[in-house]
């Protein structure tokens, strides 16, 4: 009875370990601190190697262990102030998306900013997820496959219009 049991614990565990490392290859989330002045920009330039263990691969494709089929980085952005009476607009932008440091097929890389738009004296949490397109050929597969993705976030806080 003591066997069964134990092949019945050990059998759940394996089961339940593969599940929640697959959750976690096909996303990866981290976090960042931005903090900035009113009026002033901050840039954070990103590289998504650093930001993962394997290698971003689009969905769909046949995936090893590391690999992920999305990137959260979430930013917690914070006034240098917090004495303001009012809100501010909270801009980000995403430029200068480069593949192993030339921008031919940045095309490739698609990113998308959840923004709350405004910030005032707390901080505020702005994610930027990116996915990879699956390229249209082998030529254009070998220069982009594995290779580092980087990309510069720009954040700036405006009074409202």
């Amino acid at each position: 009875m003591f066997k069964k049991l134990t092949i019945v614990v050990i059998a759940l565990f394996l089961f339940g370990g593969s599940a929640l490392a697959f959750a976690w290859w096909d996303s990866l989330e981290t976090n960042e601190d931005v903090t900035i002045g009113v009026g002033e920009g901050v840039t954070i330039s990103v590289n998504l190697d650093e930001q993962t263990e394997g290698d971003l691969v689009p969905e769909g494709v046949v995936m090893k262990d590391e690999d992920v089929t999305e990137v959260d980085i979430d930013f917690t952005v914070t006034l240098d102030r917090t004495d303001l009476a009012e809100e501010l607009d909270l801009l980000v932008n995403i430029d200068n998306i480069e593949i192993d440091g030339v921008d031919t097929h940045a095309g490739l890389v698609q990113t998308s900013i959840d923004n709350p738009g405004t910030i005032q004296n707390a901080p505020v949490e702005v994610t930027v997820t990116v996915t990879l397109d699956e390229p249209a050929d082998q030529s254009t597969y070998d220069e982009v496959a594995n290779k580092d993705i980087t990309f510069d976030v720009t954040f700036e806080a405006q009074q409202q219009d």
